[in-house]
């Protein structure tokens, strides 16, 4: 039954996770896809996979009444507890009714994490591989630059791996296109485009059934391209380079962990170099309003807030001998509290500040039985305190009987501390 509850917890991350991810791309496609601020563009698809993986993570309760209708249509705001001791989920062991060897909940995460492992083994060997093979040519490997530089004879074809440039020295190339080729995996390494491909790798192996993670990394891998081939245009002029694209766009590529030079979509990546097309910048404010929404959906939790508001003991500033009267409301000070605390509880309803503590009050009762020149003494929350003052100063049409005092009315100060509860 616990392991029930903790995969359904998990199946609704899931999904919310898949929402966020379906939304940001979604403003990628239409919006930014076609505009040429790369880095941009990367900032954006990083920042859309880590909000889609952590929003659903996190709980930020708030209070529905502080919030306008509209956006609380977004939650079920509930009080209710549930009881899951008596679910269609339960089982019975006893003699003749065993416990199943396996529940379809055990066997998806039996399924799950053997995928996930074979994919985490795929990868390590791939990571491998690369290591294994910077190790055999280190005796024909050269610090350039920046970044090491390392002939693979044919052997892996042209691609940069972190700070590692892996060049197949077998390419028939001219000099232009060398220096081409050169200066786009070059931008490959400056930018750091593989921790991009890594990250999605990773993600990949835990979400490897989550088809928006192979296209986020599709995404990515057309971004670092687009971003790579501006740069390297211009070394050359664009028509020598959308040449050389066609020229390598047949080459067989087998690693898929490296920043390639040749990729699939050489056509688009042409189309990119040739238009001349201006930003939008306008356009690179629109994710702050999608972001906020997307957090607020995901990321908070509507809850009821509850005040209890409790009037405590009254205390008289004038002393009161066996004969005297003090003063009372007409109608008892039972229906008297409670019709304060009701109006005290009805007005802190939405208020922005939620905080317990106590507002004591200092307030006059004439010798007409009314209720004048109210004070806060003891201060809480700005708010809090206007709520009060407000209460008892509505309630001057609830009449009293006077103070009687040495035989005649007088008029009573009463000090009243009322605390506030939040719940």
């Amino acid at each position: 039954m616990l392991l029930f509850e903790t995969l359904k917890d998990v199946l609704i991350y899931l999904l919310e996770s898949a929402a966020c991810l379906s939304v940001f791309y979604l403003f990628y496609y239409f919006f930014l896809k076609k505009e040429n601020c790369f880095n941009y563009n990367r900032f954006y698809l990083l920042a859309a996979v880590f909000f889609s993986v952590v929003f659903p993570l996190i709980h930020v309760s708030y209070n529905p009444i502080a919030i306008p209708e509209a956006l609380n249509n977004l939650h079920e705001t509930t009080n209710e507890v549930f009881n899951y001791e008596n679910t269609p989920y339960d089982y019975t062991i006893s003699a003749k009714n065993e416990r199943p060897f396996f529940f379809w909940w055990e066997a998806l995460v039996f399924f799950y994490g053997l995928a996930a492992i074979l994919l985490g083994i795929k990868l390590f060997i791939q990571i491998r591989t690369v290591r294994d093979f910077i190790w055999s040519r280190r005796n024909n490997t050269r610090f350039s630059k920046h970044y090491f530089l390392i002939n693979t004879d044919g052997f892996m074809p042209t691609f940069a791996f972190f700070n590692y440039l892996f060049w197949d020295n077998k390419q028939e190339l001219t000099a232009t296109e060398t220096k081409q080729i050169i200066a786009h995996e070059e931008v490959h390494i400056k930018q750091r485009h593989s921790i991009d491909i890594m990250l999605m790798e990773v993600l990949k192996v835990v979400f490897w059934f989550n088809p928006l993670m192979y296209l986020y990394k599709s995404t990515f891998e057309e971004v670092h391209e687009y971003e790579a081939d501006f740069v390297a245009v211009k070394q050359g002029g664009k028509i020598a380079y959308t040449k050389l694209l066609v020229k390598m766009v047949f080459e067989k590529m087998e690693f898929n962990l490296g920043s390639h030079f040749a990729r699939n979509k050489t056509l688009k990546r042409v189309d990119r170099i040739i238009a001349d097309k201006k930003t939008n910048a306008l356009k690179f404010l629109l994710p702050i309003p999608i972001v906020a929404l997307l957090f607020f959906i995901f990321a908070c939790d509507s809850v009821k807030i509850n005040h209890n508001v409790e009037i405590k003991e009254l205390a008289y500033q004038a002393g009161f001998d066996s004969g005297d009267i003090r003063p009372v409301p007409s109608g008892g000070f039972e229906n008297w509290i409670s019709h304060i605390t009701d109006e005290i509880e009805f007005s802190a309803r939405g208020q922005e500040y939620l905080t317990n503590g106590t507002v004591t009050v200092m307030f006059d009762i004439n010798t007409l039985g009314k209720i004048n020149n109210v004070q806060v003494l003891e201060s809480l929350i700005e708010d809090y305190d206007k709520i009060v003052k407000e209460a008892l100063e509505d309630s001057k049409d609830w009449n009293w009987d006077a103070a009687i005092k040495n035989g005649r009315k007088s008029k009573t100060k009463i000090k009243m501390p009322i605390e506030f509860k939040i719940y």
